[in-house]
């Protein structure tokens, strides 16, 4: 059994060692830009094209180039637009602080100076619940929110990250994080492997080379602050369960859960809203990352809500 799993070990080091650079995945007609908005400098893709604007809105330690794979879709019908939000990508650090205010001022202030009006937004997580402030506040910049992970209160845990056990991995974690700042591309690919979760496939070549590079790019003090975050979750969704019953515009949330059923079926199933401009559909046994592990459901259903929206 051990030689067998260093075989495969092996084989995992040279698939990846394979992957081309962030550089070279890109597609050669998107541009990249910088916008001086909300008081930091803000990082953004965008697909270009007499399309309708989009908005994509990352989640927390993730970046822009964590839509690489829905935006080569999307663009087909959209000009999207991928933000670095503070603290990670291509943006300005957590220098000048960093709060749900913040990020909502952030992504409304980029959506302004690029003079963009009804747009479409898609948020993943943390960027989910930009969306869902951005929505509330800024009404005039917002057509129609796409909420992508969103949480349970009852799936809100926060009492690990007090735990010695959580202390210990992310101090391991951060030294890694600064390690991978250091490295070259080859080495990072190999370097990452060791963070997938145990007994997971290799993600393909468009989410793995994204996901390490984001991870490069992220502020560090953003993760050693990241405890904090965590602790302070379960205040965040319940702040954001309130604005959303403010948001007029119409709404998708897709649900599913931080801990789903090993091995359970996988279905994807609607949900009763008691507000009428707010749809829910739940991915029943999938984890967080619904965009990554059900992408064709999901692109799906991003495609046809905006398509009525």
């Amino acid at each position: 059994m051990k030689d067998d799993q260093n075989i495969d070990a092996n084989k995992a080091v040279e698939i990846v060692k394979r992957y081309r650079r962030i550089e070279e995945i890109l597609p050669a007609h998107w541009t990249e830009e910088w916008v001086v908005a909300n008081g930091i400098r803000q990082h953004y893709y965008r697909t270009g094209g007499n399309r309708p604007p989009l908005v994509l809105l990352h989640g927390f330690s993730e970046g822009a180039l964590s839509w690489i794979r829905a935006a080569r879709v999307l663009e087909q019908d959209y000009d999207v637009i991928m933000i670095d939000a503070r603290g990670h990508g291509q943006s300005d650090g957590i220098e000048k602080g960093f709060s749900q205010e913040l990020l909502t001022e952030d992504a409304a202030g980029v959506i302004q100076m690029l003079k963009i009006e009804k747009s479409r937004l898609l948020g993943f997580s943390m960027g989910g619940i930009t969306g869902i402030h951005v929505a509330d506040r800024f009404r005039d910049l917002v057509r129609a929110l796409i909420v992508g992970g969103a949480a349970d209160k009852s799936d809100v845990r926060t009492d690990f990250t007090q735990s010695e056990g959580y202390k210990k991995w992310l101090s391991v974690y951060v030294s890694w994080l600064e390690e991978l700042k250091t490295q070259s591309h080859e080495e990072r690919m190999v370097s990452a492997l060791s963070h997938l979760a145990p007994g997971a496939a290799i993600p393909p070549e468009v989410e793995y080379v994204p996901w390490v590079e984001n991870l490069a790019r992220l502020d560090i003090s953003l993760m050693r602050f990241s405890a904090t975050l965590w602790a302070n979750l379960g205040a965040m969704v319940e702040e954001a369960d309130r604005a959303l019953r403010r948001v007029t515009c119409p709404v998708l949330l897709m649900k599913s859960s931080f801990f789903p059923q090993p091995g359970g079926p996988r279905s994807v199933q609607e949900e009763t809203s008691d507000l009428p401009n707010v749809r829910i559909v739940r991915f029943v046994n999938s984890g967080h990352l619904i965009h990554r592990e059900r992408f064709d459901e999901f692109i799906s259903l991003v495609k046809d809500f905006f398509k009525e929206h």
